[in-house]
């Protein structure tokens, strides 16, 4: 049996190795082949394009992507589906491409099953009509994705989100703590600005510097940012040092700042997590108490940052709250029900595109818990609003309203709660089995 899947960008790759995973462990003979990245391939898929770098967040960045795609990816794809004639194509997310697959798929007379359709998540509006007639199977996460699809004739299944099957740190706040040299007694923050450079190059220095600001009022917190597996340590690295030539970090710090560089590009951490500035190394044991309070003095105002590479779940998990690029990663820190201010920034281009579209009256919200709770439960700042001021605002209330924190913690509990039970993976597999071996859907 053979059975391709099809992905794009890194969330898609997490759901398509999750399902890979119950594929073989249902029916370890089932040779599984298609698009997608490491954790795919990890999970025993034959990778026919590395979809690492095809993620976008607006149109404009989509419409760089996708000529390419099409014009390198797609005719690989098509002679694959031909010459191999699957007994079953998965389809994940990814709609500018994904749909383009599904037409050709049924063009051969392929069965297809598409797992988490373009939208689906959505709560208003009208399904896909033709993703209805071109998918033999729709798997999705939310009881009214289904109930849209269904009123469209299509056999849709309702399986709950992947999301909760991965959404696990490795390790205790103490460990995760102790790994970067921070204090479980201050609060920690955590800077998420995504998976995609173009998202850390316009949410980086805003972040960085809404830590500057926040520890003005709280200068005991701690910051770490969660560097995804897509993303270069170099690249995190150079962004935050950058970031002292800028105005709002007082000029006296410069030349500190890049002795600091230095010092970190020699440490040696263990595991994969980065220290970036001082204040965020830890002091030798062998130090007395006085050579650590005078070391300390001499250290900049600046406040501890750390990059942990590819820990961004412990980062979520462990943080007293998030500063985080709307996205997916909104949803998976929703179910650690860590307070959060999600972020949506880019270029001027985007932001003439969000404007001439008009974006803000055809959206009710960016964030998935605002999207999934229909109510705004954390802060969304789009665009010029996510200036360091506003940011610094929100973490602080966050940080030190106890009524306010309690209040947004219990609605992202609820959110959390919405998305199902663990399993959507495997209920999926056997979904897909069936439909190959033509026996009757357990909808």
């Amino acid at each position: 049996m053979e059975i391709a899947i099809f992905t794009g960008e890194l969330s898609g790759d997490l759901i398509g190795a999750e399902l890979a995973l119950s594929i073989h462990s249902l029916d370890s003979s089932v040779n599984l082949w298609g698009l997608g990245s490491a954790a795919m391939q990890n999970a025993g898929v034959d990778i026919l394009a590395d979809s690492a770098q095809w993620g976008a967040i607006s149109i404009t960045e989509a419409l760089r992507k996708v000529p390419g795609m099409l014009l390198n990816v797609s005719p690989k794809v098509k002679k694959a589906l031909k010459d191999r004639m699957p007994d079953l194509v998965i389809l994940i997310d990814f709609g500018a491409f994904n749909v383009r697959v599904a037409r050709y798929s049924k063009q051969l007379g392929l069965k297809v099953c598409y797992y988490f359709p373009p939208g689906s998540w959505r709560r208003e509006g009208v399904a896909n009509r033709e993703l209805a007639t071109l998918a033999d199977l729709l798997v999705v996460p939310f009881p009214w994705s289904a109930e849209r699809f269904q009123n469209l004739g299509a056999c849709a299944v309702n399986v709950g989100h992947p999301v909760l099957e991965r959404v696990k740190p490795r390790y205790t706040r103490e460990q995760f703590a102790d790994m970067l040299g921070l204090s479980l007694h201050q609060p920690i923050i955590g800077l998420l600005p995504g998976s995609r450079e173009h998202e850390v190059k316009h949410l980086m220095p805003v972040m960085v510097k809404s830590a500057y600001q926040i520890t003005r009022t709280l200068p005991d917190a701690q910051f770490v940012v969660g560097a995804a597996p897509t993303l270069s340590l170099e690249l995190l690295r150079s962004r935050i040092s950058s970031l002292a030539a800028e105005q709002s970090i007082p000029s006296v710090l410069r030349q500190e700042l890049k002795q600091i560089q230095k010092k970190a590009e020699q440490l040696t951490p263990k595991l994969q997590p980065v220290l970036v500035t001082e204040a965020g190394m830890k002091m030798p044991l062998n130090k007395s108490s006085k050579e650590k309070e005078k070391e300390a003095q001499k250290r900049p105002q600046f406040p501890p940052i750390a990059i942990a590479k590819d820990l961004t779940y412990d980062v979520m998990a462990h943080s007293d709250a998030l500063i985080i690029c709307s996205g997916t990663a909104t949803l998976e820190a929703a179910c650690f029900a860590t307070p959060m201010v999600i972020l949506y920034r880019g270029s001027k281009v985007m932001e003439m595109e969000y404007r001439l579209l008009r974006l803000d009256k055809k959206i009710k919200f960016i964030g998935m818990p605002n999207i999934l709770a229909d109510r705004l439960i954390v802060p969304e700042l789009i665009q010029q609003q996510a200036d360091p001021d506003t940011i610094a605002e929100h973490i602080i209330t966050m940080l030190t309203n106890l009524s306010e924190r309690d209040r947004i913690k219990q609605d992202l509990q609820m959110v959390r709660e919405s998305l199902g039970e663990p399993g959507a993976s495997m209920r999926t597999a056997k979904l897909a089995l069936s439909l190959v071996k033509g026996e009757r859907l357990q909808l």
